[in-house]
């Protein structure tokens, strides 16, 4: 069949016109829903890659001692990357020799010819997210932005930069595992840091912002804005000169003495509160000691005789009337309890007679061991009531996580299969430290109590919680028990303390100590989980020990106590006069020598000041204290991350943007310790400092160059 062309040809063009008018109809259609129905859908989208709310991130709060020394500060540092394909080729071509040249002098661990080599890398691949440098101080991120090619800008320049936060301690390792960490992304929190995590963490806030020009993005003023809350301090009760003198005793006891491990913890008497705290272990690598392991609140262990004073608590309540003088007898050999053989290692006893103050001056384990038993053996049970009645049965519950639970057993007690745990044996040896395990912060709670009249005072480790210069938490001293004996009973127990050091077992250690003590010796055979008691160390050949010495000083005045147990030592001495005592006096005479007799003053001052002098603040970090200060202040005015505060003569306060100098030292007059240490310490100036609240002096001249390995001293005042 033939077809006409012209026919063909007519379909053709008719089919092309219906097509472009279905097309018509249909652009026209869309038209209107846009104009109609999708365009409230559609403002939204463009509106939402216009706008954006950005993240407001809170500064974690700081820790203080509590003679006001600043122990932990949040830093900024930067993650640096490098975006090529951001970067016009042209110009990348062209400046990449003169960048290389600045970053060598920034970072000069690169010459100019490796920084080359270092972006070259890179370059071959066109990599959008290229390392530069991680832990980028503010300072040095700041300087890059003013290079060639990164000046660019974010979208241009291809500089990317992932803010993070580093918790500074200006004292290091100085009482760093009390301060501990706290790790929200992996649930991991220990120490102050965890313990009050959740008053330092603060809280976000977000911000309304518009795209402008280059990609930047400009603060909305947006009723929904939400500041934020920046994190809370949190007061210690930690002195920083005492922790020094801790921590040192420890190390130096620990490394004499060649032991595993040990703790020290100094406490005041009066109110409770841990001064210092010091927790050491040994790491066989480096052969060095570590803040490694809370030897103190975690490690519960079998006390030996420094328990005895536990025993004499119990007993002086159950029988009131003992005297000191009275006399019981011990023997001249061993002592048999049941199926065991119990005895001492020291012949003091003329005829196996002896006073009950020997008992404890001298030690005595079957002195103890007979009194407890002949008190207590038709009612055991009374015995551990009264141990029960002291707290040495649970926790203390410091908020501090990672404490153990003691364990004092009672002879009511039964193994899961039914089995008694208590036998004829427990109770003498229970008496004398063994079969109960507790923590050193447990018995040293306990010889407060002594020191202090028998106020059994809860320890803490935090004072107070502040939100600039308003008090949130006030953590007053806590008494758990007003009378743990009779004033006559503690009067009788000081006494036999204060005889440990004159007359008893640590008489030769404390000899011309310039301060008076009241204290007792443990040693207890170390329990090994395998071996048991039968455990001798390879290459020592003979047994191991744990050893404390617990007491308090001046043992007139008691006004500090303390205890200094050491673990496993295979040096030249093993008992507990040898090992621990000489720590304990070595922190006693220090201690004494720096704060006894002296008015401590623990009240600090951490909140902005205002001086007749302009002052530098950190507007992000004080926005709702500058508003309450001055009624025309604009957060959204202020680009820069610090303000300068000053009052004009009618006593106006004005805030205007504060002029840095880069590589110019900055005026830190009347700024609070925290903040300088932030502006310093980003300025690449290492900071050092005395006394406490706000900056009174400061080492270097305002507007002097800021050299390599800077260094400057800062002097504090209270206001």
């Amino acid at each position: 069949m033939n077809i006409d062309p012209r026919t063909d040809t007519l379909w053709k063009t008719y089919l092309v016109y219906f097509l472009v008018l279905l097309f018509g109809i249909a652009l026209i259609v869309k038209i209107i829903l846009v104009q109609t129905k999708d365009s409230e859908e559609l403002k939204k989208l463009a509106q939402q890659k216009e706008l954006r709310v950005r993240t407001l991130e809170a500064s974690r709060g700081n820790i203080y001692s509590s003679d006001g020394q600043l122990m932990a500060t949040s830093i900024p540092q930067y993650d640096v990357f490098f975006d090529y394909k951001a970067v016009d080729s042209t110009l990348l071509a062209n400046k990449i020799d003169s960048l290389c040249i600045q970053m060598s002098e920034l970072f000069p661990k690169r010459t100019p010819a490796q920084w080359k080599a270092f972006f070259a890398e890179g370059m071959v691949k066109k990599n959008r997210h290229y390392k530069i440098g991680l832990n980028i101080s503010l300072a040095e991120y700041n300087k890059m932005q003013q290079f060639v090619i990164f000046n660019q800008g974010l979208y241009k320049g291809g500089l990317i930069a992932e803010k993070k936060i580093r918790r500074e301690r200006p004292f290091k390792e100085l009482a760093g595992l009390m301060l501990g960490m706290a790790n929200e992304e992996q649930g991991y929190f220990f120490g102050i840091e965890g313990a009050y995590n959740e008053y330092l963490r603060g809280v976000n806030g977000h911000q309304l912002v518009r795209r402008i020009h280059h990609g930047d993005w400009m603060p909305v003023n947006s009723e929904d804005d939400v500041e934020a809350q920046n994190g809370d301090d949190v007061i210690t009760t930690f002195d920083i000169k005492l922790q020094d003198i801790v921590e040192n005793a420890l190390n130096h006891t620990l490394t004499e003495n060649k032991a595993e491990q040990g703790c020290a913890i100094l406490m005041d008497v009066e109110t409770g509160y841990v001064k210092a705290m010091a927790n050491l272990r040994l790491n066989h690598e480096t052969g060095k000691y570590e803040e490694s392991y809370n030897v103190a609140m975690a490690e519960r262990y079998e006390p030996g005789s420094v328990f005895k004073i536990a025993s004499m608590v119990v007993l002086f309540n159950h029988k009131e009337d003992t005297k000191l003088t009275d006399l019981v007898n011990i023997g001249t050999g061993p002592i048999k309890f049941s199926n065991r053989v119990m005895k001492d290692d020291h012949s003091f006893a003329k005829g196996g007679i002896c006073t009950v103050q020997e008992v404890i001056e001298q030690s005595s384990n079957k002195g103890t061991a007979v009194l407890i038993t002949k008190a207590f053996a038709a009612h055991p049970e009374k015995y551990v009531d009264g141990l029960y009645a002291l707290g040495l049965n649970k926790k203390i519950g410091t908020g501090i996580k990672g404490e153990a639970q003691p364990v004092i057993k009672h002879p009511n007690d039964k193994t899961k299969d039914g089995r008694k745990l208590w036998s004829n044996v427990s109770l003498p040896w229970m008496s004398i430290g063994y079969e109960v395990n507790v923590t050193p912060m447990q018995l040293i709670m306990l010889y407060n109590a002594i020191a202090n009249g028998g106020r059994l005072m809860k320890p803490q480790f935090v004072t107070e919680i502040r939100r600039g210069s308003q008090t949130v938490e006030k953590y007053d001293p806590i008494c758990l028990n007003e009378h743990i004996a009779s004033p006559e009973s503690i009067k009788k127990l000081q006494t036999m303390l204060e005889g440990v050091a004159i007359r008893g077992t640590a008489k030769r250690q404390f000899a011309g100590c310039v301060v008076n003590v009241a204290g007792k010796t443990g040693t207890a055979q170390y329990y090994d989980r395998v071996q048991g008691y039968a455990y001798h160390e390879p290459g020592i050949g003979r047994k191991l020990y744990n050893t404390t010495f617990v007491g308090y000083f001046p043992a007139e005045q008691p006004r500090y106590s303390c205890i200094v147990m050491v673990s496993r030592a295979r040096g030249r001495f093993w008992a507990a006069g040898g090992v621990s005592a000489p720590g304990f006096r070595e922190i006693a005479e220090k201690v004494y020598a720096m704060r006894i007799g002296t008015q401590d003053d623990d009240s600090i001052k951490v909140a902005p000041r205002i001086a007749s002098e302009p002052v530098i603040v950190r507007h992000d970090k004080e926005t709702a204290f500058l508003k309450s200060i001055a009624k025309d202040y604009n957060d959204f005015a202020i680009n820069g991350e610090w303000v300068t505060v000053e009052q004009n003569e009618s006593g106006e306060t004005k805030i205007k943007e504060a002029r840095l100098q880069s590589g110019r030292v900055p005026n830190v007059i009347g700024m609070d310790i925290s903040d300088a240490v932030y502006l310093l310490e980003n300025m690449g100036i290492k900071t050092n400092f005395v006394g406490q609240g706000t900056v009174k002096e400061q080492s270097l001249h305002p507007g002097d160059t800021v050299r390599a390995n800077s260094i400057i001293h800062l002097t504090l005042e209270k206001k």
